[in-house]
């Protein structure tokens, strides 16, 4: 893949930076500097009951997981899922909550059943990902929704949910971000993925050297693909945010085009956590998604106890080769949790960063039948119109597919065990 955006470690200059004079290219750096990595959780059994069938309590296997897009073509869009080697474990502490529930580290949650036939919240009261020995890690908080699903002719509880960093420890110390979750809660526990995004101001997260290379392992999950990818503002007018109306004429939120991209997120923790620069490639495709906050009249600041609430709609579209729509997916974002960020570098500038995740509705062209789940973790610098605005989205679908449509397979003679 051609890199067309790189992040390197504070390599720009800070002292333009600070004295408000940034501009949209060293403000696109600064919010690229991140550990952006991917994790699969398997579990290995323990107590999964957390009261009676009302949560989990339990401790889970980290792996490596490795998504590769390819670019799309008329026929249709796929991406290698390479399941790898156990790179540390998670501890888990998620318990079911009523819906008008107000979630918080410090508030134990009644004691709720899980229903597997409805759609219900659930809070990840804690969760602790350690990695390698153990001496690299952080703590986090967030909560999350389940959605029975059918995927081939079988009946699953699908999860999504958001996770905080409230404490790092080792190499993550002193750094903030948030993850993503996607996957089933099993009989044994959680099974699925975690796209993790930490800003990195300083560094010490990040690495330009090769790191060890994927040990793939038996697929825990065949009838799901994931589908990864990033998204950035483009230049031109079709890439300029406007404001959306409703039919009483009142405004209701923006409209945000991007242009969707390759991405390759990597790391590994067999000497301590590294993870390498994100590298960003070729455009793809095209979003037009719509946004608003959840809670009308609520104040627009995000912080790590009371964050700012949004959903939303939005289509990608992906082009061949020839720059035609060959497939595209519409998704409906139920939940979106949003965080005020400081970038060091420019302490003036409106930083944000966000989790979400929700149902895909529909798909076209070769997305045509498509359905399961959409979730991402992004950061941004918004000014408001016509000022500028810098961001990065790494999205992910995770298909439905046990006829392994959208799954390319990885050849041995290119490295691949």
């Amino acid at each position: 893949m051609s890199s067309s955006t790189v992040a390197t470690p504070r390599d720009v200059n800070s002292a333009q930076a600070s004295a408000g004079k940034a501009s949209p290219e060293i403000i696109q750096r600064l919010i690229d500097q991140v550990a952006g990595f991917n994790l699969f959780v398997v579990p290995e059994g323990g107590n999964t009951s957390g009261g009676n069938g009302t949560g989990l309590v339990l401790s889970e296997a980290l792996h490596r997981f490795d998504v590769t897009l390819q670019p799309p073509t008329s026929q249709g869009l796929q991406a290698t899922n390479i399941f790898g080697e156990s790179v540390g474990k998670v501890d888990i502490r998620w318990f079911m909550v009523p819906d008008a529930f107000v979630a918080r580290p410090d508030r134990q949650p009644p004691a709720t059943q899980l229903d597997p036939s409805i759609s219900q919240r659930f809070v990840m009261q804690e969760t602790t990902f350690s990695f390698g020995d153990g001496r690299d890690g952080f703590r986090t908080f967030g909560t999350g929704r389940t959605f029975p699903m059918l995927v081939g002719n079988e009946s699953r509880v699908v999860v999504g949910g958001i996770g905080n960093l409230t404490e790092g420890f080792g190499k993550f110390r002193g750094h903030e971000g948030n993850y993503t979750i996607c996957g089933d809660l099993t009989p044994d526990g959680f099974k699925g993925n975690v796209l993790v995004r930490i800003q990195d101001n300083n560094g010490n997260l990040r690495t330009q050297s090769e790191l060890p290379p994927i040990q793939p392992q038996g697929d825990p999950d065949p009838q799901t693909t994931y589908l990864l990818w990033t998204a950035q503002k483009g230049t031109g007018s079709d890439q300029e945010n406007s404001a959306s109306f409703g039919p009483d004429g009142q405004l209701r939120g923006l409209n945000i085009p991007t242009q969707l991209k390759l991405v390759e997120l990597d790391f590994a923790a067999s000497n301590g956590f590294q993870a390498r620069d994100i590298k960003v490639g070729e455009v793809i495709g095209r979003e037009i998604g719509f946004g608003r906050g959840s809670v009308p009249g609520a104040t627009p600041a995000g912080t790590a106890l009371s964050p700012f609430l949004f959903e939303g709609v939005a289509r990608y579209s992906f082009f061949d080769s020839s720059g035609r729509t060959a497939g595209a997916i519409t998704t409906n974002v139920l939940e979106g949790r949003r965080f005020d960020m400081q970038l060091p570098d420019a302490p003036t500038a409106p930083g944000l960063r966000f989790g979400f995740f929700g149902p895909i509705l529909y798909g076209q062209g070769f997305f045509k039948g498509c359905e399961g789940m959409f979730y991402g973790a992004t950061a941004s610098v918004f000014n408001p119109p016509p000022g500028d605005h810098i961001i990065t989205h790494f999205y992910m679908a995770r298909i439905n597919d046990p006829q392994g449509k959208f799954r390319a397979i990885f050849a041995r003679e290119q490295g691949w065990a």
